[in-house]
């Protein structure tokens, strides 16, 4: 008897096997938004916060496959007009997002939340019914990349006090700031962020984690360079100095570091409007000085530039994990932020 309880088992797996086809990750109708690197274009790699894949299908179920390093990186996934998260805690590396839906068509969006120390992720592909398929969804026409820190990342903005210390599982990118104006603007969101990064000195003084030396890389260990002709947004909103303050700070040096950074994004995206952002600062902080010094960078480029905007964030009264905006707190940012970016687009 136990014997015929294992075939019958192992038969209803190979029809449900048979029942499903897996589709490549180079299949046409899958869009990718966000730094990926298609160096091999059956697995490509990424490790940005807000990496996206997308595509519609047709069918009753959905998995995909994903190949995690760390086995620590959580997504967000918007099935429809569903959203839930999952974490890429598998070694076999498939996930199944859904099964027994109507036999219909059907859209899919995969975020990673968490940011780049959590490894680099490679997509595989998409499992989905026999004799289904897969289709491209309408592609967004604007386009907003995000360069920052980790308030842009999402640092704890799902941590519940600032004593709380960071957790993978309270990195949430798809609502910070950055993500929700996107998203208002019917835009694709793109971004380019570390915790801890600078644009002269890290969060720990180092010269060498700053982003103007690591701007155009892709993945870590990757020669892959981003492609930035071909990928060209509309507006880049520049959040960094905070970590450059954790140490002594040379004005001086920091003024020309940002300078020649605004001076190499223009030069590969010459049409694109670039908000170089200060704050959002702490109710009792009085940051006016560094204020001062990204205003006074702007204005050198009022003449020769008049796409270089300076913008300030305000004041934030932050409460999650070790001091970092929540996520109540990014929704500030991003009201904040939403109508500034409108008036210098017209959108």
């Amino acid at each position: 008897m136990r014997n015929i309880i294992i075939l019958f088992a192992a038969l209803s797996l190979a029809v449900s096997a048979s029942a499903q086809q897996k589709i490549n990750a180079d299949n046409p109708s899958i869009e990718y938004v966000g730094r990926f690197d298609f160096a091999n274009p059956a697995k490509p790699a990424f490790m940005y916060s807000g990496c996206m894949i997308k595509t519609g299908f047709t069918g009753t179920s959905l998995s995909v496959l994903l190949e995690d390093d760390s086995l620590r990186n959580w997504y967000t996934v918007k099935l429809d007009d569903t959203l839930f998260s999952f974490k890429s805690d598998s070694r076999e590396g498939r996930y199944e997002l859904a099964k027994n839906l109507r036999d219909q068509k059907h859209s899919v969006e995969i975020s990673r939340r968490t940011e780049w120390h959590g490894g680099t992720t490679r997509f595989g592909g998409f499992v989905i019914d026999r004799d289904k398929k897969l289709f491209r969804l309408p592609e967004l026409k604007r386009t907003i990349e995000f360069v920052g820190n980790s308030l842009t990342c999402g640092y704890g903005n799902e941590g519940k006090s600032r004593e709380e210390h960071f957790t993978y599982d309270t990195e949430n990118n798809y609502l910070t700031y950055g993500a929700l104006v996107a998203r208002s603007l019917d835009a694709n969101y793109v971004a380019v962020c570390r915790s801890g990064i600078g644009m002269y000195q890290s969060y720990g003084g180092e010269k060498e984690f700053v982003q103007p030396k690591l701007y155009d890389e892709i993945v870590v260990g990757s020669k892959s360079v981003w492609d930035y002709e071909r990928n060209e947004p509309d507006v880049v909103v520049i959040e960094l100095g905070a970590n450059d303050l954790a140490k002594a700070l040379d004005s001086t040096e920091f003024a020309n570091a940002y300078t020649r950074f605004i001076k190499k994004i223009r030069g590969q995206y010459a049409h694109a409007r670039i908000v170089c952002a200060a704050g959002p600062d702490g109710l009792d902080d009085d940051k006016s000085k560094f204020q001062s010094y990204i205003r006074s960078i702007t204005k050198q480029f009022s003449v020769s530039d008049r796409r270089v905007y300076y913008f300030y964030f305000g004041k934030v009264d932050s409460n999650g994990s070790d001091w970092h905006p929540n996520l109540k707190e990014h929704e500030q940012m991003a009201a904040t932020l939403l109508p500034f970016v409108k008036k210098i687009t017209g959108w």
